[in-house]
Order: structure tokens, then C-alpha cells, then sequence
């Protein structure tokens, strides 16, 4: 009877399957089209129908974000059990499936609260409530971290990953990754080990009869991925400039050419101009900076690679080795816009591996773009080879002085009476100050002092205070026994404002002798025997201090030198490490045709100084690009370098030679004398020495008068004061009419400024 029993209950189970069959299907069916159903709901609940938004909505309150994880785990599970036929194991992978969206609601709970939104949008109740309770007894790392390793479990669990294998196949690629690099690095050095040397460059030259210009064709052994052709050098300079003893050198001379010198002054009769020994001499490598043969193929290719894959038709036609830079041309095909290679600034530095790239489109007077990478290798570039080279001649003018070489190599110099301004901007560490250094000492090796005098203003005391003592010095509030390099804000705008008198009483000097510039002046006092008038450099070192402390005297003065002042000799040259618009105004701006720009930090800079962008792609340490005055475009240099010790070498020599002598001009008071005693009242010695010469001449005074020839009201009745104070004039009581002591005048005007001429009408 047992064993009856025992018999029907084991075959039950087949009839039991047999039975089920059709269920088990029916069931699996609705699993399967269900899970595609909430899914839909979950991705469009527009058009899921009534219950699926309903559903949705009560997904997406429950379980956030973490809700599109449950028609996953659903397919997940229906693929193991009826695809794979696997009957066991199904509560593992339930449970796994429910461990899993539960850790996914906390994780997005938790990472919603750290992005700043809604937990309870993000995570839903159930991650909200999940997140809180890990929060609370494990913290906030620990609660993303237990959640976060739950996840993993049972992703790894569902879908039987296996971790162990992922990090071996990561592994795997990034040693195949590394493999490829060392190979790639090992062929570079065997390509570079088998490069042709730089004497072997030039392989052909060609002679055109109409150029100046000497041009030499390179035949380049481009690499496969690039078509062989001709790409020419577009000079034939080999980076560095050639002296002047070497016949064949090639420079840009300056143009005009400098009179002969008249006889020194008595007070230089024995004066020397210093030797260039005083300078470094260049570096021996001919072709220091310069890219090899193989470097300059590797960049055409790269350049036609990368246009090539942004579908522009454009290709390499030549190139323009320089110490710092090499200029490459390319010649776009028909049809294609400049606008779209210079858009592509970024992805062709991206594509060189280059810090910062500068495109020229287009090139003055050619058919072609230029694109201007930097050289593995900076040379420097000393004074002493720009000096001697062909580009600054013996007979230049006094005011040339060396500005570098050019983007090709060549020694490039300029005249500041040319210019005849300059503005030169630039960050911190750009090489202003350096470039500001070579200007002053290319006129102090060619120039007298009783030929060309500076005026330097430094505010920060750093840098023009190395030429104390030297000469040259000149300021024209100050005799020459007290001179100095001026470091006070208001002092310079008191010098500034005395050179507006200086220039006045030039320009009736040159209109009482019919001549148009200083020049011509010059020639007509060495006819006459008269005395010879000098240049006048006004150096200021930064701009910026002086317009915070004294803006409106400062750029009024400005504004009236650079206008007019390039006739009598008198040249500006601003320095600033702060090209902004409240520093560099319009009107100063307006004035200054030529410009200099170093390194700056943005575009904005860049476009204060040049009025375009480039500056920001510049290399510093000296990197430069000079725009002069009528250009278009700006020229790229590479500033000259001087060190300390050059410079100090160089002022030693000078304080050997002489000391500072100049006539005392009519901006001048006498040492003690009147500055002490009018800074009481609040005048300078200047204006009261100008209105008592107004006096003199008019034979009377009046507020009125004292206005019209001061422009303030405040300064007429200040100098007003001091002269009733001083008793020069009084007025009786019961008239309204001011007595003058003219003689006292005279004799005060004769003790305090000997210098102005008094006009006597008796």
C-alpha cells in the first residue's frame, strides 16, 4: 500500500508538467510583453494610455531615476529563465534584481542631492528613505559607498559579470596602447638618428634678376602620407644675422640717411662713444633655433594631414625658418575661404602639438596664408649682432636702434623720429622692460650726449634707475647739476607739462627762421653759428602709475607731444604693462601710430594694443610684434637681449665721459630759490615765471588775463595771491586798479630764473 502510494506520487509530476505546459507559456508571454510595456510607459508616457502614466507616475514616485532599471532587470531575468532554459536559481536573481534597484534609488537619491536637485525626484521615496537610513548610521561617504558596492553586486550577480575579467581586458589594452608608444618613440629617434645634417638643406638655388630677394629651393623628403614637391625657403638666411665685415649679408636697412654730425659742445670735446665690445657676443651656433630638415617634413605633413581632414584644399608652398619661430605658407585651392583656415587655429595647434600658433591671413602681397609654429628650440638674440649688422649702417639716423630679428632671421631695426611715437605693451615677464633696455642702448652706442637726451620716467624704480649719472639725462624742470631719472608720479607730470613749454618755444624758434623741423633747424645754426638744438627721448617705463596718480595733467601732456611735439625733436616712447583702455585712452591712443606688442594674457589686450588679435599667441621672452606706423599688419620679431651687467657696463663707461650739460632753459628755477617759496600758494615755477614774463610784456594784470593764459580759474587766483603777497603789485584803497612794480619784478626774474629773457619796455 506504500509502495503504491510511493509510485503515483512520483509519476504525478509528469501528468503535473504536461498540465502546465500551456500556463507556464501563457505566463512567460504576459512576463515578456509586459516588461516591453513598462518600458514604453516609462520612455513615453504620452502615449502608454491611462494606465501607463498611471503607471509611470507611480514608478517615478517610488523609485526615481533608479525606475528605468526595473524593465532591465525584468528582460534580464526573462532571458535567463526561457531562453537559456534555466529553471533554477530564479529567487537568487529576484532578489539580486530587487537589491540592485533599491541601491540604484540611493545612489540616485544621493547624487541628485550633491548635483543640487530634488533627492526626491532623483531617487524617488524609496531612495530617499534608503539613502536616509544609510546616512544616518554610516555617513555620507560610507552610505555611497555601501551603495554604490551593492549595485555592482548585483549587476554582477543578474548578469554574471565577472570583474576580474573586466580589469584583465583594460589591462590587456592599455599594455598594447603603451607597446605602440615605446614602438613609435623608438622609430622617431632611429629617424632622427639618420637625419641629414642642416649644412645638406639646400639642395638647389635659384637667382631671379627683378628681386632683391635671393631664393633657394628644398627639395623636403616628405613622408608618404604627403605628395613630393618643391617647397622653397622664402630667405636665405640660416637664423642668424650676418656683421657687417661679412659682404654678403642681407638686412633691412633703414630708410632716410643721418646728416653729418656737427662738432661736439665744449663741454664733449674729448667725448668717445662707447666700443660694442661692451656687449655680449653672439652664440657661435650658425644656426641656433633653426628646425632640422626632418622637423620642418614631419610639420608639412601634419599641416596638409590635419586641412586634409576638415576637407580644405590647401598645401605647403614654402617656409620662413626664424630663431624662435618658422613661418609656413600655404597656398589655398580655388575656391576655398580664407575664414576657414583661420578657424581652424586650435585644431592645427592641437594637430603640431604646439603651446600657441599664429596664422596670417593673408600674407601681405601674396596668394597664401601663414601659419607661424614655434621652434623646438629658442635662440637668443644678443644687441650686439643687431647693432652690427647691415640693418643700423654708420650713417643711420641717431635715433635707429636694434629691435631684433625677424620672423625669417633677418636683423630688423627702426627709427623712433619716424615712428615718431611708440607704445609698447605687454604682460609681466613678457620682455618689456628687456626691449625698452635695447632701445636706450642702441642711441646711447651711436649718439652724444649734446646730440640726443632722455628723459626717463620710472615709476617703479626698478629698471630705468641703472642710467643714473649717464650724460645723457636731461629734465626740463631741473638744472643740470640735480638732474635724475624722475621716480615721483607728480614730478613727471610737472616735467611732462614743462616739455609742453619747451616744445612752444621750439616752434617759434622754427618759425622765426622759415624752417619745418628741427633738422632744418640745425642746418641753418650751423650756417649762422648759432647754437644747435638736441633730440629729445622721452622714456616712460609705466604708463599705468602715472595715469592713476596724475591722469588728467599726464594725458593732456601726452596727448599735446604726441600731436605736435615730433617737429622740434621731442619723441615719446610708453611703456605698459597694463593695456587697458582706462590706461591707453582713445586719445593717447590716436597718437601713437607705431606700437609694440608683447606677450599679453587675452585677445582684449591684444586688441587695445594692435587693434587685432595675435599678441596672446606670442612666446614671450621677448616674442614681439611690431606694427609700424602706415602698416597694415604687424611684423613678428624676436626682441634683442641685454643683461644687467651689459647695462651697468655700458652707463660706467658713460659717467667716464662727462656729465649732464644743458642750457637753463625758461622752465627752470634756480636751486633754492623760488620752488620752496611759491609751494605755499600752490604754483609751480614754472607758471609763476611765465606770468611774470606775461606781465613784463603786457604791462598789466588781471584775473582775467592770468585765466586766459593759465586755463584755470584756480591757478589765476593762486598766482594771484602770491604776487600781491610777494608785493610785485598792489592795489591803492578806493580804486580797482592794480599798481606793478615792474623793477622789482625784473630784479626777482633775474636773481630766481636768469634763464628767461625779459622783453624791457620803457
Amino acid at each position: 500500500m506504500g509502495t503504491n502510494r510511493y509510485r503515483s506520487s512520483v509519476k504525478a509530476p509528469k501528468a503535473t508538467k504536461r498540465k502546465d505546459l500551456l500556463p507556464s507559456a501563457l505566463r512567460w508571454t504576459v512576463f515578456f510583453l509586459g516588461a516591453i510595456y513598462l518600458g514604453w510607459a516609462l520612455a513615453f508616457p504620452r502615449y502608454s494610455g491611462a494606465i501607463g502614466q498611471g503607471l509611470s507616475e507611480c514608478l517615478f514616485r517610488r523609485f526615481g531615476i533608479a525606475a528605468y532599471l526595473l524593465p532591465v532587470f525584468l528582460f534580464n531575468g526573462l532571458m535567463q529563465h526561457v531562453l537559456r532554459g534555466k529553471s533554477s536559481g530564479w529567487m537568487v536573481t529576484s532578489l539580486a534584481s530587487l537589491g540592485g534597484l533599491l541601491a540604484g534609488t540611493s545612489l540616485s537619491a544621493q547624487i541628485g542631492g550633491l548635483a543640487s536637485l530634488d533627492a526626491a525626484l532623483a531617487g524617488g521615496t524609496w531612495g530617499v528613505a534608503t539613502a536616509g537610513v544609510l546616512t544616518s548610521g554610516l555617513g555620507a561617504v560610507g552610505s555611497f559607498l555601501t551603495a554604490l558596492g551593492a549595485f555592482l553586486f548585483s549587476l554582477q550577480v543578474c548578469f554574471e559579470i565577472r570583474w576580474a575579467s573586466v580589469a584583465q581586458t583594460f589591462a590587456k589594452l592599455l599594455a598594447e596602447d603603451y607597446q605602440e608608444w615605446t614602438k613609435a618613440r623608438a622609430e622617431m629617434k632611429n629617424l632622427k638618428a639618420r637625419a641629414p645634417s642642416q649644412d645638406d638643406a639646400v639642395k638647389s638655388k635659384s637667382k631671379d634678376a627683378k628681386s632683391t630677394e635671393k631664393t633657394s629651393k628644398i627639395e623636403v623628403p616628405l613622408p608618404k602620407a604627403v605628395d613630393t614637391r618643391a617647397i622653397k625657403p622664402l630667405n636665405g638666411s640660416n637664423g642668424v644675422p650676418k656683421l657687417v665685415e661679412d659682404k654678403g649679408a642681407k638686412a633691412k636697412p633703414l630708410e632716410g640717411e643721418r646728416i653729418a654730425p656737427a662738432a661736439p659742445t665744449a663741454a664733449y670735446k674729448d667725448y668717445t662713444l662707447p666700443s660694442l665690445e661692451l656687449l655680449s657676443l653672439p652664440s657661435d651656433a650658425r644656426k641656433r633655433g633653426k628646425p632640422t630638415e626632418q622637423e620642418i617634413a614631419q610639420a608639412v605633413a601634419d599641416l596638409e594631414r590635419t586641412l586634409r581632414s576638415f576637407d580644405i584644399d590647401a598645401h605647403v608652398s614654402g617656409y620662413s625658418p626664424g630663431p624662435v619661430i618658422t613661418r609656413y605658407e600655404l597656398t589655398p585651392g580655388t575656391g576655398v575661404k580664407v575664414s576657414s583656415i583661420v578657424a581652424l587655429e586650435n585644431d592645427i595647434a592641437l594637430a603640431m602639438r604646439a603651446k600657441g600658433i599664429r596664422i596670417v591671413a593673408p600674407i601681405p602681397g601674396k596668394a597664401a596664408v601663414g601659419i607661424e609654429l614655434p621652434n623646438p628650440r629658442q635662440a637668443a638674440v644678443v644687441l650686439r649682432e643687431i647693432l652690427q649688422s647691415e640693418a643700423i649702417p654708420a650713417s643711420a639716423p641717431l635715433l635707429s636702434f636694434g629691435l631684433g630679428l625677424s620672423a625669417s632671421g633677418e636683423p630688423v631695426a627702426a627709427d623712433i623720429a619716424k615712428m615718431p611715437h611708440v607704445l609698447v605693451a605687454g604682460a609681466t615677464g613678457s620682455g618689456k622692460s628687456v626691449l625698452i633696455h635695447s632701445m636706450v642702448m642702441s642711441i646711447l652706442f651711436r649718439a652724444r650726449p649734446d646730440e640726443v637726451k632722455f628723459v626717463m620716467i620710472d615709476p617703479k624704480r626698478t629698471e630705468l634707475t641703472f642710467y643714473e649719472g649717464i650724460p645723457h639725462l636731461f629734465d626740463p624742470m631741473v638744472e643740470p647739476a640735480r638732474v635724475s631719472v624722475i621716480t615721483n608720479p607728480k614730478d613727471a607730470a610737472k616735467a611732462l607739462r614743462a616739455l609742453l613749454a619747451l616744445m612752444d618755444k621750439r616752434y617759434e624758434r622754427l618759425q622765426l627762421h622759415g624752417v619745418r623741423n628741427l633738422e632744418g633747424y640745425n642746418a641753418i645754426a650751423d650756417k649762422k653759428g648759432l647754437p644747435r638744438e638736441f633730440y629729445v627721448v622721452v622714456v616712460i617705463d609705466e604708463l599705468a602709475d602715472l595715469m592713476l596718480i596724475a591722469g588728467d595733467i599726464v594725458e593732456d601732456a601726452i596727448q599735446r607731444l604726441t600731436q605736435m611735439a615730433r617737429a622740434v625733436g621731442i619723441h615719446m616712447v610708453l611703456a605698459t604693462q597694463r593695456p587697458s583702455v582706462d590706461v591707453i585712452t582713445g586719445v593717447i591712443k590716436a597718437n601713437l601710430p607705431s606700437r609694440i606688442a608683447l606677450q599679453v594674457i587675452s585677445k582684449i589686450d591684444s586688441k587695445v594694443i594692435l587693434d587685432g588679435s595675435g599678441a596672446e599667441s606670442l612666446q614671450g621672452r621677448g616674442d614681439l610684434l611690431y606694427l609700424s606706423s602706415g602698416a597694415q599688419k604687424p611684423e613678428r620679431c624676436q626682441g634683442a637681449y641685454v643683461s644687467e651687467e651689459e647695462i651697468r657696463g655700458l652707463v660706467d663707461y658713460l659717467k667716464t665721459q662727462g656729465k649732464p650739460d644743458y642750457p637753463m632753459l625758461e622752465t627752470m628755477a634756480v636751486k633754492g630759490g623760488a620752488a620752496a617759496d611759491l609751494s605755499q600758494f600752490g604754483v609751480e615755477p614754472l607758471e609763476f615765471s611765465q606770468a611774470l614774463k606775461l606781465i613784463l610784456e603786457r604791462r598789466r594784470i588781471s584775473q582775467d588775463l592770468l585765466k586766459s593764459q593759465f586755463g584755470s580759474s584756480a591757478r589765476a587766483t593762486n598766482i594771484l595771491s602770491a604776487l600781491e603777497v610777494k608785493e610785485f603789485i598792489h592795489k591803492p584803497e578806493g580804486t580797482n586798479r592794480w599798481e606793478i612794480r615792474f623793477d622789482t619784478i625784473e630784479d626777482y626774474m633775474k636773481v630766481h630764473f636768469p634763464q628767461v629773457p625779459i622783453d624791457r619796455k620803457d
